[in-house]
């Protein structure tokens, strides 16, 4: 084998054996343990609780075509969990491009061994350093990025402000996210599908769902039916928020004023209290009040002076 060949097979270029005898001879760590490491792909699992959820196969392939081109500049690391078991503790992407391009082996550093159960400040700390690395290379989604900010600060059981300057946030930041993380899962469900990711336009959301629960749900569904969200939508929020808040009787939308009915005017009533011959012919009639009605009396009434007094004042003039 010339020098070009056997240094490519070192690099774990060379095509997969086939028959099991040649399989099950080769070595699984290629390396003495501690050091820059050529490990088995095959001994490698995932780890099922890092942060990253979601794997593009378009950056994978893309990922796995630059291994085959240039080989491997950074190393996996990954942590011992039995006899020849190794765990990822950073680099799946990496380790899903080496298998993609046909690799059997992979640069990798291994750590210490790592017991299954762990204490919520192991997780935590481990988290963290997942995250990091995460940071470092392909950002991780919108979503992967909250959920592991908020699982980071339950398992670690630090205050806000210290869990922040552990992740390179600032409190702000980490506290945008930590509502978006306990909110409803209307509003989640679109940092999910990518349909909004804005921090501020998502808290104003969350606030409008405190608030007015139908109207939110309402507009998350308006969203991520149709992917896209209307301009100003995070001051429309944030505007119908204060409204709300500032009308703490109303919780939903004002309702607009009731304009009153018409109504027939009534007519205007007058009371008689005293009757007076303005002259001849004419009664003026009095109510009390200064005001006065003045009739001019037929001499056909004449017979009927004491009806009209009855029916003025119950009784006799």
């Amino acid at each position: 084998m010339n020098k070009k060949a056997g240094l490519k097979a070192a690099l774990g270029g060379s095509k997969k054996e086939t028959t099991e005898a040649k399989v099950a001879s080769k070595p699984v760590v290629t390396a003495a343990s501690g050091e820059l490491c050529r490990v088995l792909i095959s001994s490698i699992r995932p780890d099922p609780n890092q942060p990253r959820e979601k794997f593009d196969p378009e950056f994978i392939q893309s990922l796995a075509r630059k291994l085959q081109k240039d080989g491997q500049h950074t190393p996996i690391t990954v942590v011992m969990t039995g006899a020849n078991q190794y765990k990822i503790r950073n680099g799946e992407n990496r380790w899903k491009a080496a298998q993609e391009a046909g690799w059997e082996y992979i640069d990798a550093i291994i750590y210490e061994f790592e017991p299954e159960e762990l204490s919520a400040p192991e997780q935590a700390e481990i988290l963290r350093k997942q995250k990091s690395d995460n940071d470092d290379r392909r950002p991780l989604t919108p979503w992967e990025d909250i959920k592991a900010c908020a699982r980071y600060v339950e398992l670690s059981g630090k205050k806000q402000g210290e869990a922040a300057e552990d992740l390179d946030l600032s409190k702000t930041d980490l506290s945008k996210r930590l509502k978006i993380f306990n909110g409803p899962e209307e509003i989640k469900n679109l940092v999910r599908a990518e349909a909004l990711t804005n921090l501020n336009t998502l808290g104003s959301l969350v606030e409008l769902w405190k608030l007015d629960q139908e109207s939110a749900s309402a507009e998350a569904q308006t969203i991520l039916e149709t992917g896209q969200i209307a301009p100003g939508a995070e001051k429309k929020y944030a505007a119908r928020v204060k409204a709300l808040k500032d009308d703490e009787e109303v919780p939903g939308s004002k309702p607009a004023k009731k304009e009153p009915d018409p109504q027939t005017p009534k007519p205007q009533t007058f009371s008689a209290k005293k009757v007076n011959v303005a002259e001849k012919g004419v009664l003026e009639i009095e109510d009390g009040k200064g005001n006065a009605m003045r009739f001019k009396v037929p001499r056909s009434w004449k017979k009927d002076w004491e009806k009209i007094g009855e029916a003025l004042f119950g009784g006799k003039l």
